[in-house]
């Protein structure tokens, strides 16, 4: 998960709130929330208006190929609340949705897993919220 990444300052300021909350209670996700936080310092942050279409953002539906059995999953990273695996909306908390935001159609990104590293390549990010003029989601 080291290559250049992008975020928009709403995601980062929302994503900051989120782990803010987080970090005042324990949790199994504190794991993901220290990896999140690091994440997103590091990214460059830019204007909604400014962000190009093929970076995911929050609410970002995107196509991915899982490197280890290369199966093609199409997913979209939303908040916790909204969350559920079953619909394919997964989690910025979980170690995948961690390891996407801010990330470029063509990138490939390993992430821990209780099994392991886990490796997908963004395939394309078949519809971005800033793309197609929302800027508040």
């Amino acid at each position: 998960m080291k290559g250049e990444i992008k975020i928009t300052e709403l995601d980062y300021a929302r994503i900051s709130s989120l782990i803010n909350a987080f970090n005042d209670r324990k949790s199994r996700d504190l794991k993901n929330v220290e990896v999140l936080g690091s994440e997103i310092q590091r990214a460059e942050k830019v204007d909604s208006r400014q962000i190009a279409p093929d970076f995911v953002t929050m609410n970002s539906l995107i196509e991915v190929t899982d490197l280890d059995t290369n199966r093609q999953i199409t997913l979209k990273l939303v908040y916790p609340k909204d969350a559920d695996f079953r619909k394919g909306f997964i989690s910025i908390l979980s170690p995948l949705g961690c390891a996407l935001l801010g990330y470029k159609s063509g990138d490939t990104i390993s992430f821990e897993v209780p099994a392991g590293t886990k490796k997908v390549r963004i395939n394309k990010v078949l519809y971005q919220p800033e793309a197609n003029g929302e800027f508040t989601v």
